[in-house]
């Protein structure tokens, strides 16, 4: 007989069916072995999908694998805040946070409640650590399909996983940029980085930065949400501004693969050193699913 294995599918940083980053959750995936975890993301095809384990430690509640369609990660951000979503609203309690044992440690999600109701979760993520700035705007610019103009700066971030930050003297540069898988692959093997995250900084009210995330090494080119990705641009940010004692940003992200998505990031700094990044969150639940394994 084939063996059933059941997943809880939610869409991240959003409150709108169809629109945020799409993550499947196998909450009870039994014995599969890390190949057979590969291949079912694979077949699912999302940016990443988690599976979620017993804990090692009593100070988690469960250890949670993640895969994207091509490796397995060891952190990542809206497969975090999905999957704690998943396992609160599981839950017969009413949890308050959420420890999860990841690839990178243990990662606290807070939850938000209106009444029983979930509202949003609030991920605190490893701290940032400050790589080599952005070595050739020109060779960045060809791999997002603009000028060396459009190109004001950036730099290595890492948080779990390790961006390019690169930061568009305009919004219009952000919206027109197009991928050049072969230049962005040089630009991500140069940098030794998983992504490139290109954003914009907005005026008036509203969000505040306008971003994108381009993986040409993965089968999902363009990430429609990048919570891991946003928390290392707050970290970036905060230390650009001289390490405000408070940054939050509000980043919209997704529209151009008609994905939108909203991210909430605030930094915590005092001294000239970060003292913390939560990223924050809504997630909707959107449906169910069953693979079967012969």
């Amino acid at each position: 007989m084939p063996k059933e294995l059941k997943y809880d599918h939610v869409d991240v940083f959003t409150d709108k069916p169809l629109g945020g980053n799409q993550l499947a959750v196998f909450h009870a995936p039994g014995q599969l072995a890390s190949n057979q975890m590969l291949a079912i993301a694979r077949e699912i095809n999302f940016s990443e999908t988690t599976f979620v384990f017993p804990s090692k430690t009593d100070k988690a509640i469960a250890r949670v694998r993640i895969f994207t369609p091509t490796v397995e990660i060891p952190f990542a951000g809206h497969p975090v805040i999905g999957t704690a979503f998943v396992i609160a609203t599981r839950s017969r309690k009413i949890l308050e946070n959420i420890v999860l044992e990841l690839g990178v440690g243990p990662i606290t999600v807070d939850i938000e409640r209106h009444g029983k109701k979930i509202q949003s979760l609030k991920m605190h993520q490893p701290l940032p650590a400050f790589g080599s700035a952005l070595q050739n705007r020109e060779q960045a610019a060809r791999a997002l399909g603009v000028t060396a103009d459009d190109v004001l700066g950036g730099g290595v971030v890492s948080n779990g996983l390790d961006f390019l930050v690169v930061e568009a003297t305009t919004l219009r540069a952000v919206q027109d940029a197009q991928c050049n898988s072969e230049d962005a692959i040089k630009v991500i093997k140069r940098h030794n980085v998983h992504a490139i995250y290109m954003f914009a900084r907005l005026q008036g009210k509203g969000p505040n930065v306008h971003a994108r995330l381009f993986t040409p090494t993965s089968s999902v080119v363009e990430d429609p949400a990048t919570g891991s990705a946003a928390g290392a641009l707050g970290g970036y940010l905060a230390r650009i501004l001289k390490f405000p004692m408070k940054l939050r940003l509000t980043i919209e992200q997704g529209i151009e693969v008609h994905r939108p998505s909203l991210i909430l990031v605030d930094v915590n700094s005092e001294r000239g050193t970060i003292e913390g990044v939560a990223v924050s969150g809504k997630v909707v639940a959107v449906g169910d699913g069953t693979i079967r394994l012969h």
